[in-house]
């Protein structure tokens, strides 16, 4: 009896639970597929195939079989329990791969880099070994090895580098090589010669870079571009040379179809046309027009921003008004205080524009703190040397500070992307620290308020493209703020 009543017991007890399942609708099952397929394109864009490999072919894996479940037709049990695995394991895998990005970055970056230049289209050997040192680096940071994907992403970045730079040389040099010679074939040397050769120069220049320093990708690659844009425009101006002589012209006809687009420029800026004193008079004139609305947008721009202060500063003390009719005059005053502080800011900094041409530096702020971007302090190639004939330049940075009492101030040095990431740093440091000896040793102001920081080539202000925006990139930022 107690045998048939205990196997009655466990009977019930099987019946119950079999009842109190909820069966798995056909809408759970779409809703569950659908959050996996979500979840494998999250892990996509963060890159998890390439970055977290065991996590990611694990879901796919249980993915496919869900999608081939539910397509024959079997239990919704079954298929959602393959769904069920691929989400987690997606969603492990666009974690994974979050955390990966940040220890791996150096080595995507250069994987990047190489691909732009075509090492990857290319085939290179150096790109397939980078390409299974980083699988190697994501599986030992996906298995925890922390130390050892490390050790295989820098291995992976050195690997990139050096097929970038295979590529800079099959892909882009070896191409701008030959657009010269078809320049050359075609005769373009003889309308203009001097931009075939800067081509060319740029060429030997790029080629040199490349065996000089194989962890300085970017030289190379930017002077292999410019070379290919000088024998570009060497062609234009062959042809341009070429369809005037068909229209039998002249040399006035050249000049004036020349100086229409910048006669177009002047009268869209209202700007006098000044082509009787040369075309550089007219380039001047507008220029400076350029110049003058760069500023009145930068004044603007601040003048906005204190609008929105005060307006600010007037909504707090309406709402404090209606809360709390007492202390009205104490708000009041307070507000008057701000205007009048305000005030004092936008004259110190003309006061401060003042001190500096355009060349010199670039006068800006940001809220309340002052940014001077010292294009006129040029430093020579590879130095950390104030350069000589500076002098005068630093007593007037040394005045604008001290116009700012008890403010501290923060050199920082900048480079171009030209020479490596750790020696544009180390010399982008070490000459915002020259800056700052000066500051303290000779213009004798209290070292504890002044600092200094290199950040190499990482905050570029124009592209690295250009000679122009090159120069512009190598310079010293002195931001002072002041005191409350």
């Amino acid at each position: 009896m107690i045998s048939v009543s205990r196997r009655l017991t466990s009977l019930a007890l099987l019946l119950a639970g079999a009842l109190s399942l909820a069966p798995v609708s056909a809408d759970d099952v779409a809703n569950l597929m659908s959050q996996a397929e979500s979840a494998r394109t999250t892990a996509v864009e963060a890159g998890a195939s390439l970055l977290a490999p065991d996590a990611f072919a694990l879901g796919d894996r249980a993915l496919e079989r869900a999608r081939a479940d539910a397509a024959r037709g079997r239990n919704q049990d079954r298929v959602t329990r393959w769904a069920q695995d691929a989400l987690a394991a997606f969603r492990k895998a666009a974690e994974a791969a979050g955390a990966a990005q940040a220890t791996l970055g150096a080595a995507l970056r250069a994987r990047a880099a190489a691909a732009e230049a075509g090492a990857e289209t290319l085939d290179l050997e150096d790109w397939g070994r980078g390409e299974s040192e980083l699988e190697k680096a994501a599986l030992a940071l996906e298995r925890g090895d922390e130390s050892g994907g490390l050790r295989r992403g820098e291995n992976a970045a050195d690997r990139y580098r050096s097929a970038e730079l295979q590529a800079i040389k099959l892909r882009l040099l070896a191409d701008t090589r030959a657009l010269i010679e078809d320049a050359r074939r075609q005769k373009v040397q003889r309308y203009a010669p001097r931009t075939l050769a800067r081509a060319e120069s740029l060429v030997s220049e790029a080629e040199a870079a490349v065996e000089t320093d194989r962890y300085d990708t970017d030289k190379p690659r930017e002077l292999a571009l410019q070379a290919r844009y000088e024998v570009r425009h060497a062609f234009q101006i062959a042809r341009q040379i070429d369809a005037w002589r068909d229209r039998d012209g002249t040399p006035e006809d050249l000049i004036l179809e020349m100086e229409e687009p910048m006669r177009r420029v002047a009268a869209e800026a209202d700007v006098p046309i000044r082509f009787d004193e040369g075309p550089a008079a007219t380039a001047g004139q507008i220029l400076a027009h350029i110049e003058t609305l760069e500023d009145n947008n930068q004044r603007l721009d601040q003048s906005l921003d204190e609008r929105t202060s005060q307006v600010f500063a007037l909504e707090q003390e309406i709402t404090e008004t209606r809360a709390q009719l007492g202390g009205v005059a104490q708000q009041r005053e307070a507000l008057q205080k701000e205007v009048r502080r305000q005030e004092m800011d936008r004259q110190r900094l003309a006061d401060v524009e003042a001190l500096f041409s355009r060349d010199e530096a670039r006068v800006t702020r940001q809220g309340q703190q002052v940014i001077l971007r010292l294009y006129g302090l040029a430093f020579r190639p590879g130095s950390a040397t104030i350069p000589p004939g500076s002098e005068d330049l630093m007593k007037r940075l040394e005045t604008a500070i001290r116009l700012f009492p008890d403010a501290v101030v923060s050199v920082t040095g900048h480079t171009d992307s030209f020479g490596g990431d750790r020696s544009n740093f180390e010399l982008s440091g070490r000459r915002a620290e020259a800056v700052r000896r000066y500051l303290v040793e000779v213009a004798r102001m209290p070292a504890f308020r002044i600092s200094a920081v290199g950040y190499g080539e990482t905050q570029p202000v124009a592209s690295n493209a250009t000679e122009e925006g090159r120069a512009r990139n190598r310079r010293i930022d002195v931001l002072i703020t002041p005191s409350d």
